[in-house]
């Protein structure tokens, strides 16, 4: 399909309230969702750009007429930095509002019309904008990813079953099932956690939250089973509004402080997480978490897990496996330095292996 690139000014096209990057965050008027993108996107690299070249016009605005006006869908940062440049006066603080650099008039006429196209509705510019963002050059944040995804999902209504709007999603979106499940998931437990007054509880601010620790989490059985949640897998059907039962509201807020409260337990993503994983599914190693808030003392009641063992224990097989592999191809080329560097490593694992052989009993026969 082919579109029309239209010449319109700057004040004839209105910010989106529902831009993605906003992830949980609401913008009830333009001065509001003007305030969110000063916030929290770079616009000055854009100030910068327009005040060096004028508005590039390579890629023109993707917009949608709704309630009599025209929204932008795709841009919105762009027309944000336009639109504080033309009229700074819209920054109610005074801080923010002297960040606005003023343009030599020849380069902020370039703003006075900006190239848009207009498509019939927001489903027609979804696939574009969603791969855009979510596999291209200009990549979202997990966060506002997921509220693309909630929005592009619920878009076909009834229209197509749970699985047909996965199919098309994944299709439009360019990205794997399971993650796009997963925080899409996440995303609706958030929402409930806002409109349940959780986050208010826990102080935890919706704009500087980390997405990831949820979304992540969740693809945990016992996780999902802690907050009231099937242990199957993830699918579609469980994007819904209120995932989380009434029974698990107290779980939901506890899990939730100890991700991002003030009693969080998360340190660091690649090796904290796990470790809460493993204790929300050891009963006795929860009730230690909850009277002592201490996840190290939590993890020693609920033990090291044996998938996660023997999973260690396939990966250093494999690593060894290739390394012998690769024997032959690099003797040739070691130094003698390296050769007994190489044979300390061996020692080692020699050593290693023994020892854990050790610590398992005879088996007869062999």
């Amino acid at each position: 399909m082919s579109y029309r690139v239209q010449e319109i000014s700057p004040d004839a096209l209105t910010l989106d309230k529902k831009n993605p990057r906003f992830g949980i965050s609401h913008a009830v008027d333009e001065t509001e969702a003007l305030d969110i993108l000063l916030e929290t996107t770079d616009l000055k690299e854009l100030w910068d750009s327009i005040a060096e070249r004028g508005f590039e016009r390579f890629e023109p605005l993707v917009a949608t007429e709704e309630d009599g006006q025209l929204i932008v869908l795709e841009g919105n940062r762009r027309l944000a930095a336009v639109k504080l440049l033309r009229n700074p006066s819209t920054i109610k603080r005074e801080p923010q509002r002297k960040r606005v650099p003023t343009l030599p008039p020849e380069k902020l006429a370039t703003c006075d019309t900006l190239p848009v196209i207009v498509v019939n509705d927001r489903k027609e510019a979804l696939g574009y904008i969603g791969f855009k963002h979510v596999n291209g050059p200009a990549r979202w944040s997990s966060l506002a990813k997921a509220k693309f995804g909630v929005d592009f999902f619920e878009s076909f209504g009834g229209a197509l079953t749970p699985q047909e709007r996965m199919q098309s999603l994944t299709k439009q979106l360019g990205d794997s099932r399971g993650l796009i499940i997963r925080l899409l998931v996440a995303y609706k437990i958030i929402q409930q956690s806002i409109y349940l007054g959780i986050f208010d509880k826990l102080e935890i601010s919706e704009t500087s939250f980390e997405f990831s620790h949820l979304y992540t989490l969740i693809n945990n059985p016992d996780s999902r089973q802690f907050i009231g949640l099937s242990r199957a897998p993830l699918s579609e059907t469980m994007i819904v509004d209120n995932p989380v039962p009434p029974t698990h509201y107290e779980a939901l807020t506890e899990l939730l402080g100890w991700l991002y409260g003030a009693s969080s337990v998360i340190s660091s993503q690649g090796t904290d997480r796990p470790r809460l994983q493993r204790v929300l599914g050891i009963p006795d190693a929860i009730h230690e978490l909850r009277v002592t808030g201490d996840l190290s003392s939590a993890e020693t009641i609920a033990g090291l897990g044996t998938e996660d063992w023997i999973s260690l224990l396939a990966k250093a097989a494999a690593m060894t496996q290739k390394a012998a592999a690769d024997a032959a191809l690099v003797l040739s080329e070691v130094n003698a330095k390296d050769v007994e560097t190489a044979k300390k490593l061996l020692m080692r694992i020699q050593t290693q292996v023994r020892q854990i052989n050790s610590a398992f009993p005879e088996v007869e026969g062999q």
